[in-house]
């Protein structure tokens, strides 16, 4: 490695500088890429080697005042947007901010559960834990706190099942709860 560093410590120092910056740009275009759907992984690679440049500059011994600026601004930089990073890829592990799209698939739809009924107005409980899971589902992707009452989710729920079945002649609905294009619906089909 001594054979890479130049012998003029100031021309190395401004070396990594830029190095440091440009790689700041790349990791946040990365980052954009993954979140957006477009990457299959984040960007970790570039990440770790972009922690080595900043740790090895700041071990340093940096004389001039304008480098130890641009060291001060880019670390600054790079700390900010890799907490923000994290906070977002935390968000997405705990399910509060829907997944990435995959990259060839549009408008995919993420199913959340399913209930399979005979006669909404009946069955009480399975209705009672689907509203549980609709609301709970609807207040995470922020489409409304005051959510739906139980009373007139059921009620559309059989009015939709005894369409389903008279334009079939099936017995029995399966409920499913999906997400598509970041919106909580509750779709009927028959079984």
């Amino acid at each position: 490695m001594a054979s890479n560093v130049p012998n003029d410590p100031e021309a190395f120092i401004d070396a990594e500088l830029e190095r440091l910056q440009v790689g700041l740009r790349q990791l946040k275009v990365q980052y954009d890429m993954f979140f957006a759907g477009s990457l299959p992984r984040p960007p970790v690679e570039l990440r770790s080697e972009l922690d080595k440049i900043v740790k090895r500059l700041s071990g340093a011994a940096i004389r001039k005042y304008s480098q130890r600026f641009h060291l001060a601004s880019l670390v600054s930089r790079f700390n900010a947007m890799s907490e923000l990073w994290s906070k977002t890829l935390r968000t997405l592990e705990e399910g509060d901010r829907p997944a990435p799209p995959v990259a060839d698939r549009v408008k995919a739809e993420r199913l959340l559960t399913t209930c399979r009924v005979t006669d909404p107005a009946r069955e009480e409980d399975s209705m009672k834990l689907l509203h549980a899971r609709f609301v709970e589902a609807r207040k995470k992707a922020g489409e409304g706190e005051d959510g739906v009452s139980f009373r007139a989710f059921v009620k559309g729920i059989a009015s939709q099942a005894r369409r389903l079945k008279d334009k079939t002649g099936c017995e029995e609905i399966e409920l499913r709860i999906v997400v598509l294009d970041r919106k909580v619906q509750l779709k009927a089909r028959p079984r």
